[in-house]
């Protein structure tokens, strides 16, 4: 009885699926129907805009844009080429403003209707930017993804996301200062001084070197293939893996492990886990003080050390200058050679 009264249920949805969506297709034609869906959506993509401007003597050029695919690339000409593209109608497509104010570059776009719950927007800008423009770059997106494939130097790059994916290539910047609200972060080999930050994403470097470095996750996992400088680097719930470390600073992670290929010391290095393990290596030659403490766990190294209940010191080396401190409130700790 409960099974005819399952199957006499689903068939009146079904019924009313089928009757909305003949309904639809008489009201908008099958074409509109289907782009009411994004999956089915046939509707073109055009240019909208393709223009070309001239930023000689521009010392900042900033994009800020609610909702769109944004891609950065490089040119051998003289000036910037702007290309907007858009699938929808006129009326409901995003809408540019383009400006020039003194040494300022400024590309923003205005507020813009859409209609349509299920409808597939495709918005995309494409920025040329010269080879020979190096001065400064802020990018601001709400809601869309950045590319920038191409190497560049810039006195500063700024890069804000509220949600989307940010991914740049090879950058060398004096300073640079990257966030994301909700999204990955994946960057290529960075030069320069700033900080990096996502409140809900991973954070990917292939390596990064400079003076100083800031970088922060509140929910992800941080991974760089190399580091260097003087860097403090936390992470909420997350992992952190640098394969290859140079310098000082500090790597802590709330809840999530701490991995750390350490290849020389300029400085202490703290690493810290509350509800993780620790794991760190580093090369024969190096020298160097060490402390591991544990809560909950076990502390173990490769070279000889001194036991005083949850805590193991020991001196590595001939004449050490600095101290590597492992911390963890529950896990364990393993610190050994490459």
């Amino acid at each position: 009885m409960t099974n005819n009264r399952y199957i006499r249920y689903t068939r009146r949805i079904l019924a009313l699926m089928m009757a909305a969506l003949l309904i639809l297709v008489l009201n908008r034609g099958m074409k509109g129907a289907l782009a009411m869906f994004s999956w089915l959506d046939g509707s073109d993509v055009e240019t909208v805009l393709d223009e070309r401007f001239d930023i000689g003597g521009v010392n900042q050029i900033a994009l800020d844009a609610s909702s769109l695919t944004v891609e950065i690339r490089s040119t051998s000409d003289d000036q910037a080429r702007l290309v907007f593209q858009s699938n929808l109608s006129p009326e409901k497509r995003a809408q540019l403003a383009v400006e020039r104010n003194g040494d300022t570059f400024t590309i923003e776009q205005l507020k813009h209707i859409r209609i349509g719950l299920f409808i597939n927007v495709r918005e995309r800008l494409t920025l040329y930017l010269p080879i020979g423009y190096r001065n400064a770059l802020s990018l601001r997106l709400r809601s869309g993804n950045l590319t920038m494939s191409d190497a560049r130097t810039f006195t500063n790059l700024s890069a804000n996301l509220t949600s989307g994916n940010l991914e740049i290539g090879d950058i060398a910047t004096e300073t640079y200062s990257v966030h994301a609200s909700s999204g990955n972060i994946t960057l290529g080999n960075w030069n320069g001084e700033g900080r990096l930050q996502v409140t809900s994403g991973n954070i990917r470097l292939h390596s990064l070197t400079g003076t100083s470095h800031e970088i922060h996750s509140t929910s992800g996992t941080i991974r760089i293939g190399s580091l260097s400088g003087d860097t403090t680097l936390h992470v909420g719930s997350g992992t952190i893996r640098v394969e290859r470390f140079e310098g000082q600073g500090s790597f802590s992670s709330t809840s999530g492990s701490v991995n750390v290929g350490i290849e020389s010391i300029t400085g202490d290095i703290s690493l810290h886990c509350v509800s993780g393990a620790i794991r760190a290596t580093v090369p024969g030659t190096l020298a160097f003080h060490f402390e591991g403490e544990t809560l909950s766990g076990s502390v173990k190294t490769d070279f000889t050390s001194t036991r005083n209940g949850r805590s193991v010191t020991a001196t590595v080396g001939v004449s050490p200058d600095y101290t590597l401190r492992c911390n963890t409130t529950s896990g364990s700790i393993r610190v050994g050679y490459h």
